[in-house]
């Protein structure tokens, strides 16, 4: 790891993903972090659910006043998804460096594309998390990867999300692993089947010469998520064992051969934090977004 300059760091929704924005800030060796929520909770600290924490460290701001006067440099947008714009706009002006859970922004009926492209070229530097990008990185690293043909991702978590907006939420992780894997931007995409019920969607399209099924549900009542996906004939399904305050992750690849992994969102965020200031990491990441986004736009909208 490099050594850390980030000295003061900013949660903007400090719950749910929150936590986990939190304790990477906390691990990465961030020693005053901010939180902040839509309203003012006295005891928000007292609510961090991660354990053995030094909460001298912890600082409960109210306003924008007092978060300036914090001066974060760096800050992690985790509020939910159809307030990501505002909250891009407003704190874009109190931090240059921005990490924004995925997906950047969804607003509907808008150009998501033409705001999300707009956003990426102002002058701060903002990463969208996309965790995917280093379980596949990882991936690479570990089995030989060929021309892909055929790609099959499926997604079942306890979420609340219904109809589209299932795919709003599961979307960038299914296009940020295949875009990664597939290492070049696209040139083609055909759409050719969309099902949307009440807590499943799914699709079928074709990117350039690669045919991909995606199929996401919510609100399973199984404790955890369920994630799998299908890169030509070989299948891998990951596996989380809880260790402390993080996990220890696997794919086990056609139900034989076990790769260990480090954690994809702990990896990933470590990197973004790592890489403010790297012109590549910042151009790879907002690549695969714009790449994301066009194509979640192309699917949600199709009739």
């Amino acid at each position: 790891m490099k050594k850390n300059k980030i000295k003061t760091g900013l949660i903007v929704g400090s719950s749910g993903i929150g936590q986990v924005h939190l304790r990477e800030f906390n691990d990465f060796g961030i020693k005053k972090i901010g939180l902040y929520g839509k309203r003012f909770d006295k005891d928000r600290i007292k609510k961090i659910k991660i354990k053995d924490l030094n909460f001298k460290n912890f600082y409960n701001l109210e306003n924008i006043q007092e978060i300036r006067k914090f001066k974060p440099k760096v800050i992690s947008i985790c509020s939910p998804t159809n307030v990501h714009l505002k909250h891009i706009y407003k704190f874009r002006r109190i931090c240059k460096n921005l990490i924004v859970e995925k997906p950047l922004i969804w607003q509907s009926n808008c150009d998501n594309l033409k705001k999300t492209k707009n956003i990426l070229n102002y002058k701060n530097k903002i990463f969208t998390n996309l965790p995917m990008i280093s379980l596949a990185n990882q991936l690479m690293q570990k089995q030989k990867i060929s021309k892909i043909k055929q790609f099959n991702f499926n997604y079942f978590t306890n979420g609340k999300n219904t109809y589209n907006d299932i795919a709003v939420d599961l979307l960038p992780h299914a296009l940020s692993l295949f875009f990664k894997l597939k290492k070049n931007l696209f040139k083609h995409l055909d759409i050719l089947e969309v099902n949307r019920e009440k807590l499943k969607w799914s699709c079928k399209l074709n990117i350039d010469d690669c045919n991909c099924v995606f199929s996401f549900k919510q609100g399973i009542k199984k404790k955890g998520s369920q994630l799998s996906f299908k890169i030509n004939d070989d299948f891998y399904l990951r596996k989380q064992v809880k260790v402390g305050n993080n996990y220890v992750t696997k794919l086990i690849k056609n139900k034989k051969k076990i790769i260990k992994l480090k954690n994809p969102m702990t990896d990933y965020l470590q990197h973004i934090l790592e890489n403010f200031n790297s012109k590549l990491s910042l151009k790879k990441n907002n690549q695969i977004t714009i790449m994301s986004v066009k194509v979640s736009e192309n699917l949600i909208n199709f009739k």
